[in-house]
């Protein structure tokens, strides 16, 4: 996988050829056991991601004592997240990639403000992402224009994503709340498009939020299935699940 990374970042037409450094390896874990997570770490994987809390919990407790302390393995939220879901989510993961509403990242500082204080206070583990000066958040980003998703909507069908000409407004409201740090956008390409059309709208979004926010440098897209063309769009983080995974497990 790191080599199909790199063969697609080789690409000179691309906007990726604007920076010699290659997009992170995110592997999804969903719906495999702990026992195989604790191997992709073995194998050098640091950085995995899951898409719902009580599994992404579950696990991340199964492995707190494998993973080195000064060689911790990050845990990526991916999918859409309840706000009730934040006072779990914020004690194990380093960074919630599908912000897409104002409720959901106020949920989120507070949570993290709750679990800081009971640190303190020493009464619960300290949040994941404390080390890091505090939880990222990726805004994720609606991409397909015919079809717009609806921000917290994903439990009535529609993809998640605040929509690009909202995004940099949200961004300036997740700078504000206290515990947060605003790291840029993700998205998923719509299944009836044109990847490369999809990721060009979402460089281009990422580009009006680094005017006021320069330092928010992380796209995240591309999945097994599209990430040459997100690689192609200045992709920094692909999530890939099957092409290294495998078959999901039938639940």
């Amino acid at each position: 996988m790191q080599a199909q990374i790199a063969a697609a970042s080789q690409d000179l037409s691309a906007v990726r050829a604007r920076t010699s450094a290659l997009p992170e390896l995110t592997v999804v874990t969903k719906f495999f056991p702990a026992e195989d997570v604790a191997a992709l770490y073995d194998m050098g994987v640091r950085s995995v991601g899951e898409n719902r809390d009580q599994e992404a919990s579950g696990k991340a407790t199964q492995l707190s004592l494998h993973a080195h302390s000064d060689d911790p393995l990050r845990w990526s939220f991916i999918g859409q997240l309840q706000t009730n879901k934040a006072k779990s989510v914020v004690k194990y993961a380093h960074e919630v990639q599908s912000v897409d509403r104002l409720s959901l990242a106020e949920s989120l500082s507070k949570a993290y403000l709750n679990q800081l204080k009971r640190y303190e206070a020493g009464e619960g583990p300290a949040p994941a992402s404390l080390a890091n000066g505090g939880l990222k958040c990726l805004i994720q980003v609606g991409l397909n224009p015919q079809a717009p998703s609806t921000a917290g909507q994903a439990s009535l069908g529609a993809r998640g994503g605040a929509s690009p000409e909202d995004t940099l407004e949200l961004a300036h409201q997740i700078s504000r709340l206290p515990g947060l740090v605003l790291g840029g956008v993700m998205a998923v390409a719509p299944l009836d498009q044109s990847a490369d059309v999809a990721f060009e709208r979402l460089y281009k979004t990422a580009e009006n939020l680094w005017g006021d926010f320069p330092e928010a440098r992380t796209i995240s897209a591309g999945m097994s299935s599209d990430l040459e063309a997100a690689i192609r769009w200045g992709s920094t983080n692909v999530r890939v699940g099957s092409h290294i995974m495998g078959k999901r497990p039938m639940l």
